[in-house]
C-alpha cells in the first residue's frame, strides 16, 4: 500500500534562496535546508539577489522563490515567491508546506508570500485579453 505522505513529498521542487541580502539568521536557511533534505526529489540553491522578481529591497529576511517541477527539474507549475521569512517558525512553516507537497489549500500563511519584484510586475498580464 502507497504512503500517502511519501507521495506528496515525492513532489520535484527547486527552492531558490537569496543569500546575498539576506539578514536572516542562518538557523532560518537551516529550518529549510532540512525540509528540502526530507524530500526526495526537492533541490535547493543559493543564490544572489531576486531583486528582478521579488519585492525585497530594504525589507528584512530572506527571501526565496519556489517551483514546482518535474523529477527532470522541467517547470511543472506556477513559481511562488517567499518572504521575508525571519524567524525558524516561517521557515518552519514553509518547510511543512514543502513537504505536503505544496498545496494551494491555504497551508502557507500569506504573510510568508512576497510579492513580485517591481520589474517583474509589468509582464504578468503583458499578452493577456480578458
Amino acid at each position: 500500500m502507497r504512503d500517502p505522505a511519501r507521495v506528496l513529498r515525492a513532489r520535484p521542487f527547486t527552492l531558490v534562496v537569496c543569500v546575498s541580502c539576506q539578514s536572516a539568521t542562518d538557523q532560518v536557511l537551516d529550518e529549510l535546508r532540512r525540509a528540502v533534505r526530507d524530500c526526495p526529489h526537492g533541490v535547493l540553491i543559493s543564490t544572489g539577489c531576486l531583486r528582478k522578481v521579488l519585492d525585497c529591497a530594504g525589507r528584512r529576511g530572506l527571501h526565496a522563490v519556489v517551483q514546482p517541477c518535474t523529477a527532470d527539474r522541467s517547470p511543472a507549475g506556477a513559481a511562488v515567491r517567499l518572504g521575508p521569512l525571519t524567524t525558524e517558525a516561517d521557515a518552519a512553516a514553509v518547510g511543512a508546506w514543502l513537504r505536503a507537497g505544496m498545496p494551494d489549500d491555504g497551508t502557507l500563511p500569506i504573510r510568508l508570500r512576497a510579492a513580485p519584484g517591481p520589474q517583474h510586475v509589468a509582464h504578468l498580464n503583458w499578452g493577456r485579453t480578458v
